[in-house]
Formats: structure tokens, sequence, C-alpha cells
């Protein structure tokens, strides 16, 4: 669904992550505490190595605090990320330039995402991670509907089968917005600003009117939002109960 407010990488590459995912809180380990790895591959879905991928490595099973442990795949398409707390992870990678996002969020992957619990008797896993499905897109402008000036609103996706849990994310994108959804999936979309009437998918100020925008892997869907003027309309972004922060 960074990860996320979704300054660009959730969405601009705003890719969401987000929350769902019950997620641990962690810090680096010092040198005198018991500390693990995890190291492996990714690879693109035809089995190339994925170059210049990101790798997360996120606790499970209690409250976030802090960034997420990650690092970068070399032209093999190996990575190594040193130093972590034992204890489970959920492991998932994303490459944003290619409109790969990281499986392990709930937002994208559904629960669908590879699981390593790290010990003091196996401190050390291996794990080949599949880039794919690719996102759908969504791109285009955001700007005042009268003036024409460039805005930088709050986006709030959520999936239309979940909207009671939540399973999306919130955060704000650049007026130039490049805004990655599950494939396949309908989710919801609302942009709004302080000031401004809301907007909500595929071109209503009216709730009701709404519907889930559905893509196909790597289908990519052009909309310039225009914002109406409202004096009297309120809102503001924030960041969600149990959002997760990506670098």
């Amino acid at each position: 669904m960074s990860r996320s407010a979704f300054i660009c990488p959730l969405l601009v590459a705003l890719v969401l992550t987000l929350c769902g995912l019950q997620i641990g809180a962690w810090t680096f380990a010092t040198a005198d505490e018991n500390t693990g790895a995890i190291e492996g591959t990714v690879r693109y879905e035809n089995g190339n190595p994925a170059n210049g991928a990101t790798v997360y490595a996120s606790p499970m099973g209690r409250p976030i605090m802090g960034i997420i442990p990650h690092t970068t795949t070399d032209e093999k398409g190996h990575f190594a990320i040193p130093d972590l707390w034992l204890g489970k992870y959920a492991v998932g990678a994303e490459k944003l330039d290619g409109d790969y996002p990281d499986m392990s969020s709930q937002f994208f992957g559904d629960g669908k995402f590879a699981t390593v619990v790290l010990t003091s008797r196996r401190s050390a896993a291996d794990v080949n991670i599949r880039l794919g499905p690719k996102a759908g897109v969504l791109v285009g402008s955001v700007a005042d509907a009268v003036t024409g000036a460039p805005l930088s609103p709050c986006v709030e996706l959520v999936r239309a089968s979940e909207p009671k849990n939540f399973l999306g994310g919130s955060g704000l994108v650049k007026p130039s917005y490049r805004l990655l959804i599950p494939p396949d999936v309908g989710v919801l979309v609302k942009i709004w600003l302080d000031g401004y009437k809301p907007w909500f998918y595929p071109g209503t100020l009216e709730k009701s009117q709404s519907t889930p925008a559905r893509l196909k892997p790597g289908e990519v869907k052009t909309i310039d939002i225009r914002l109406q003027p409202d004096k009297n309309a309120e809102g503001a972004c924030g960041m969600l109960s149990g959002t997760v922060i990506r670098p």
C-alpha cells in the first residue's frame, strides 16, 4: 500500500506501506547482545537478479518504533541485513523505479510474504525474494481548479473490501503525483486539502458517487485532479496508528 507518509516514494512513488501488519519495535543491538542477520537474493519475475532493489526486514509482534532495517541489493541481486535483534521478521523487497511495491506490506501483499525467525541457535537466515506482480499506477497533477496553482494535498487509499479495518494508508502527494496501488484490487482513493472540497476517485466531489480504482499489474492511468476551493472545508493529514517509517 516508504513506510509511510506518502511523500514519494507509497506513492509518488508514494507507496504506502502501511498499516494492518503488526510489526515490532526494534533498535540496533549493541556488541554484547545477541544479534542475527538476514541475507539472500532478490529476482525479477523472469528470474533475473534485481540490482538496486530495497529490502526490508520488518520486526513482527509489537508496535514499531523507528526506521525499518533495510539495505539495497547489488548487481547480482544479493543483500545482507546484519545486527538484527533475535525474533520474527517479515522480509520483502521493492523497486519503485520499476513499479514493484514491497509485498511484505499488508496493503500490497495482503498478508502473503516471507517470514524469518532469528534465534540464538539459528541467528542467520537466507531468503530468496521474487519481485512482483507490478502495482497499478495512478499518475497526474493536482492543482487549484480556479487559479491553476499546483497543490500538495493529502491522499487516502483504502482497500474497498476492508474499509472497516482500514487496510491502506494516508499521507501527502506532490503536485505531480505517482501513486502505486495493489493490482487487481479495488482501492478507494480520496484527495483532500484544508480550504478545498475533498475529491474522490474517479473524479467526483460526492463520496456516495465514488468507485474503487482497479488496475491490472503494470497498468498506468492518468488523472489530473482539480480541487475546488471551499473556505469552510477543513482537513489535515496525519500518520495513521501503526504506520511504519520508510527511509
